[in-house]
C-alpha cells in the first residue's frame, strides 16, 4: 500500500487510514489467539492439539479484527499529540481488550484455571500496567530505535538505504525486545486467565510455578508474532501514522 493521501486527500485523514488499521487488525488477528492460547497452556502445563487450538482461535478472528483496529484508532491521536512511546504504552493498555477477549476465551475453553473467567470490561483491562510497559518495549523500543539500528549498525556493512539493512534492524529490534518484554506479557496474561489475583499475588503465582524462566517461558510464540507486527508496524501502521 502507498501512503493513504493523493486522490484521498478531500477524506478526513481518519477516514483515509482505516484499510490501513483493519488490515493491520486482520492480518495480525489471523495468528494472535493461536499465540495466546500457546503461551497460557506454556505456563498452566498443558499440551493443546493444534487442529483444536486452530479451531478455538477461528471462532474469535472477527471479533479480535474488530478489537485490533478501534484498538489501533484509539491509540493514533495518542500518537499525533505525544510520541510513539506514549502511544504504543496505550496500545499495550488497550492491547489488554485485545488479549483479554482471547484469553478469558481460552481459559474457558480449555480449563486452564477454575473457576473459570467471566469476560467483563474490568476482565480484559486486568493488567493494564504490565501491559503497557510491555509494548512500549516490544513495539516501541523498534518503531523508534530501528532507524538508529539501521544507520550505526547494519549500513556500514550492508550500504546506506539498503532494504536489507532495514528489514535486518526491524528484525533484530525486535526480537531482542520480544524478549525483554515477555516477562511482563506472562503477568498480564496470568492476571486475566484468574481473576482472583492482584498484581503482587500475580508475580509470587508466576514465580513459584515457573521460577526465573516467567521471564523468558513463552518467548518463542512471541517472537515470531511480533516480528510479524513490527514487520505489518512498517508497512501498515507508519504510512497510517505518517500521513498528511
Amino acid at each position: 500500500m502507498s501512503k493513504p493521501n493523493g486522490a484521498d486527500e478531500h477524506l478526513p485523514k481518519m477516514v483515509r487510514v482505516q484499510p490501513y488499521l483493519f488490515a493491520y487488525g486482520a492480518c495480525i488477528s489471523i495468528v494472535s489467539p493461536s499465540v495466546s492460547c500457546y503461551q497460557l497452556a506454556k505456563l498452566y502445563n498443558r499440551s493443546i492439539p493444534p487442529s483444536q487450538l486452530f479451531r478455538t482461535s477461528l471462532m474469535i478472528f472477527p471479533h479480535q479484527t474488530l478489537l485490533k483496529a478501534a484498538q489501533m484508532n484509539l491509540s493514533t491521536p495518542v500518537k499525533e499529540y505525544l510520541n510513539p512511546w506514549a502511544a504504543f504504552a496505550a496500545v499495550g493498555v488497550l492491547q489488554g481488550v485485545v488479549y483479554g477477549q482471547a484469553n478469558v476465551h481460552f481459559t474457558r475453553a480449555f480449563k486452564f484455571v477454575s473457576p473459570p473467567p467471566q469476560l467483563s470490561v474490568a476482565a480484559v483491562f486486568r493488567g493494564s500496567a504490565f501491559a503497557g510497559f510491555r509494548d512500549m518495549i516490544s513495539q516501541g523500543a523498534p518503531f523508534v530505535l530501528s532507524g538508529s539500528v539501521k544507520e550505526t549498525v547494519f549500513e556500514p556493512s550492508l550500504g546506506k538505504d539498503s532494504e536489507v539493512a532495514k528489514w535486518a534492524a526491524v528484525i533484530s529490534t525486535s526480537v531482542a525486545a520480544t524478549i525483554a518484554s515477555q516477562g511482563m506479557h506472562n503477568a498480564q496474561i496470568t492476571m486475566q486467565a484468574d481473576q482472583s489475583l492482584n498484581y503482587q499475588q500475580t508475580v509470587k503465582t508466576l514465580w513459584k510455578k515457573n521460577g526465573v524462566s516467567l521471564l523468558w517461558k513463552g518467548a518463542e510464540a512471541r517472537v515470531g508474532l511480533l516480528l510479524i507486527v513490527n514487520l505489518l508496524n512498517e508497512l501498515l501502521l507508519k504510512p497510517a501514522w505518517e500521513a498528511d
